[in-house]
């Protein structure tokens, strides 16, 4: 976590929706639909339809959204967009590079 932050641990069970979150956030089962991810540690659960614009994606389900500058450790990718606008189908993941130009 960042500067000695207190972690914002998102839970089992919890769903958000257009939410922006920082580098100080774990997610550990929470659903996000239409939310900024920009840093901190996606563990498990599902990120839908939103901006994954840096920090780790470890696990959980990424599914329908834009995986712009970060770092994919695990999990399941069930479709969605890079960096550069291409197309990931299910069972790929994307690669790395230059981050995303979208604001």
């Amino acid at each position: 976590m960042e500067n000695g932050q207190n972690a914002i641990v998102l839970a089992w069970g919890e769903l958000y929706r257009t939410q922006r979150f920082g580098p100080n956030t774990v997610n550990r089962g929470a659903v996000l639909f239409e939310c900024e991810w920009d840093g901190g540690r996606f563990e498990s659960g599902a990120f839908v339809a939103g901006f994954f614009r840096s920090g780790e994606f470890a696990g959980g389900t990424f599914f329908g959204g834009f995986f712009c500058h970060g770092i994919w450790l695990g999990g399941t990718w069930e479709g969605g967009f890079d960096r550069h606008g291409r197309y990931w189908p299910r069972g790929e993941n994307p690669a790395q590079g230059a981050a995303c130009s979208t604001s």
